[in-house]
């Protein structure tokens, strides 16, 4: 019968890993909008297609494809969007995967919060709108700041603050138009410590595998992470809170099966939930700190689990690096090393020249990046500058201790330097900051 088949959803920079694993494994045939030649080596056959586009998916993934044959698995990793599609094709096929409403759950955030009240989950005062006039009238009842963001949209896009009725008028219309369903969601912005945590559930069994904190950057509604680092500096009592109010969501979310990336920001001594993923975290959080964190290699795990492969916390045992799981907080609290994604913002302009590239890419601890390419640039022009966090250019390191870590994430940042001239004539540096 030949090998497998493993149908992978998604072809963005963050899938790039993934498929690179599965064609170690099996025939990889992958679906996208846009394939771009990074994939050809390792994909069978592809798609073009809108990833929502659950029907042409499905026949595709029904023996449409150049083996004639039903795909083993589907799967993605890294990105919102395909979740629900993937599901949807699993269950059609009879696959390894998870409920459809679930995975629905996952990537609706007024679905989320909904749910959250159900379980008598504290959320921040919110509402899921379709017009400026319910978002305005929403704000004048609680005031402030608050946050808007798409129903379904993800890459921060359409993501804003909004400090008065001026600006929700000003601002609105791009939040709508990030959403599928003209749904925006109001919610009061909170501005305490952040927290990320990455976890897996198997069998409806859950476990977190590490967390760690959150630093933005300081540009009015980028509202994208400049660093990312694990794990966590915060104190035992305050991470097992995170810890186990993470654990209540996922298994009162109804995850079969899975990595979860989750985010959370504290408002006095409160955490709140910002989102819940149903994948691994983006930024490379799923495909390198995840490994460098606890030990799972995550490609692997997730094409053998599509596969049906691995099907239990038993099963994690046959994967090519084991990984054994004793108890639900073990991993995250036992954390093998210190890693980080740090990022920048290229300026709105003219690249006249880049600097440091290779030095960086040499360094013995820093692992994946987006900067390989980065030398090409020069004398081109950058009109995206900080538009959302899909603007970022990442790069990930590790460390055997904290101060390390910081020392080495310093030395990166004075090391990869460029010359932006803007529209007004000055020659400005990256945005680090």
């Amino acid at each position: 019968m030949g090998k497998k088949i493993i149908l992978v959803i998604g072809a963005g920079p963050f899938q790039l890993a993934l498929v690179q694993k599965a064609s170690q494994l099996c025939d990889v045939v992958l679906a996208a909008p846009v394939i771009s030649d990074a994939f050809k080596p390792y994909i069978a056959d592809e798609l073009l297609v809108d990833v929502r586009d659950f029907e042409s998916i499905l026949a595709f993934a029904d023996g449409g494809n150049r083996f004639g044959r039903r795909v083993d698995g589907v799967i993605t990793d890294e990105t919102d969007i395909p979740v629900y599609t993937v599901a949807r094709v699993a269950e059609a096929l009879g696959l390894s995967g998870i409920e459809p409403d679930v995975a629905h759950l996952f990537t609706n955030k007024s679905l989320m919060r909904s749910k959250m009240a159900e379980l008598g989950i504290k959320v921040l005062p919110n509402k899921t709108v379709t017009t400026l006039d319910e978002a305005v009238s929403f704000y004048s009842e609680i005031g402030g700041t608050v946050i808007i963001k798409p129903v379904d949209a993800q890459g921060s896009r359409g993501v804003q603050l909004c400090h008065s009725t001026e600006e929700l008028h000003a601002k609105f219309p791009e939040a709508a138009r990030w959403s599928t369903t003209d749904e925006v969601i109001v919610e009061r912005y909170a501005t305490g410590r952040e927290f990320v945590i990455e976890g897996l559930a198997l069998d409806y069994e859950f476990c977190n595998l590490c967390i760690g904190d959150t630093v933005y950057f300081d540009i009015e509604d980028s509202l994208s992470a400049r660093e990312r680092t694990f794990p966590t500096t915060a104190p035992d009592d305050l991470r097992d809170r995170a810890l186990e109010l993470n654990t209540r969501i996922i298994t009162g979310f109804g995850l079969k099966q899975g990595i979860t990336h989750s985010e959370f920001v504290m408002e006095g001594d409160d955490i709140f939930l910002i989102e819940t993923a149903a994948r691994g975290g983006g930024a490379f959080i799923s495909s390198d700190l995840i490994p460098l964190s606890c030990g799972l290699q995550s490609e692997e795990f997730l094409v053998k689990m599509a596969l049906g492969e691995i099907a239990t916390f038993d099963d994690l045992g046959n994967l090519e690096h084991p990984i054994t799981v004793a108890s639900t907080d073990s991993l995250a609290k036992s954390p093998l090393g210190h890693c980080c994604y740090v990022a920048f913002y290229i300026p709105v302009g003219e690249i006249l020249a880049v600097r440091g590239v290779q030095d960086v890419l040499a360094l013995p601890y820093v692992h994946n990046t987006q900067i390989e390419h980065l030398e090409d640039l020069v004398g081109s022009g950058n009109a995206e500058g900080q538009s959302d966090k899909t603007s970022r250019y990442l790069i990930t390191i590790e460390a055997p201790t904290r101060e390390e870590l910081e020392r080495r994430m310093n030395l990166v940042r004075s090391t990869v330097q460029a010359d932006v001239r803007t529209p007004e004539g000055e020659v400005v540096p990256l945005i680090w900051y």
